[in-house]
């Protein structure tokens, strides 16, 4: 497994898309931390609009991350939604 790792660079992780990312996550977990790295602020951004503690909204940000990864077999791409609709609903 840590052979497929190295295979892939942060570029070449940056230039992929997220759903790429998250099917490619399934099967080297490691990529995952590229959807981390995208959307945790803009999560945390959002959670704290809601909640108003950065504990909070960090324990449901990490919360949705867990989530996105546990159910990312269930996602499908749809027309004219994107990757980031689904997760937000999370």
């Amino acid at each position: 497994m840590i052979l497929d790792i190295m295979k892939y660079s942060n570029e070449e992780l940056g230039a992929m898309g997220d759903e790429e990312i998250l099917r490619l996550s399934q099967s080297v977990p490691d990529v995952f931390a590229e959807l981390v790295r995208r959307y945790e602020k803009p999560f945390l951004r959002k959670a704290m609009s809601i909640l108003y503690v950065s504990e909070d909204a960090e324990e449901i940000v990490q919360d949705t991350f867990t989530r996105i990864y546990v159910y990312a077999k269930k996602y499908e791409a749809m027309e004219g939604a994107k990757f980031s609709s689904w997760a937000y609903t999370i």
